[in-house]
């Protein structure tokens, strides 16, 4: 029963963990101060759509629904994580949504703002579904890595190392 156990373990939690990181999206935590500033600069209104790829523990998504009045989904791919946040969100009081899909795979044509502290490998993949996808006007909000190919409309110091990218779509097919 035992080993049963640890199987279940590591067959829902630490393998789902690690190919989320292995993917590109380490467990880091954007500060509060650095989202509130971002938020700020973008002048979101609010009932706008807002994304976060790569949720993490859903203080982006508590942030954006709470003091914002964003419309807030965010995509996470580790059960832990995913859990984490539905607990924060659920004591928070915030009305977000966060679900277990691989950002890979979410639709962004809703999207008004999308917030990203992912690895500069994968903004770069990510560029070719943020041209296809995202409609004309929407942000997109990078913590601590630019997109190397494309020149941000702000770049936001923050107190803690890293800067904040905000780029704005204008491609369109």
């Amino acid at each position: 029963m035992k080993m049963l156990l640890e199987i279940f373990f590591l067959v829902v939690f630490v393998f789902p963990t690690a190919y989320a990181f292995w993917i590109g999206a380490p467990i880091l935590l954007t500060p509060k101060e650095s989202i509130r500033r971002a938020f700020r600069y973008c002048q979101i209104e609010k009932g706008k759509i807002f994304y976060d790829l790569g949720s993490g523990t859903g203080r982006s998504l508590i942030i954006a629904s709470k003091e914002f009045g964003l419309n807030a989904t965010g995509f996470e791919l580790s059960p832990i994580l995913f859990i984490i946040s539905k607990i924060n969100l659920f004591f928070s009081g915030a009305k977000a949504k966060v679900k277990i899909k691989n950002f890979y795979q979410v639709d962004l044509k809703e999207a008004d703002i999308v917030f990203c502290f992912l690895t500069p490998e994968v903004m770069k993949k990510l560029m070719p579904k943020f041209e296809k996808e995202l409609k004309t006007g929407a942000k997109i909000v990078s913590y601590a890595f630019k997109i190397s190919q494309w020149e941000s409309i702000k770049i936001i110091n923050t107190d803690n190392p890293g800067k904040i990218f905000i780029y704005e779509n204008i491609q369109k097919n």
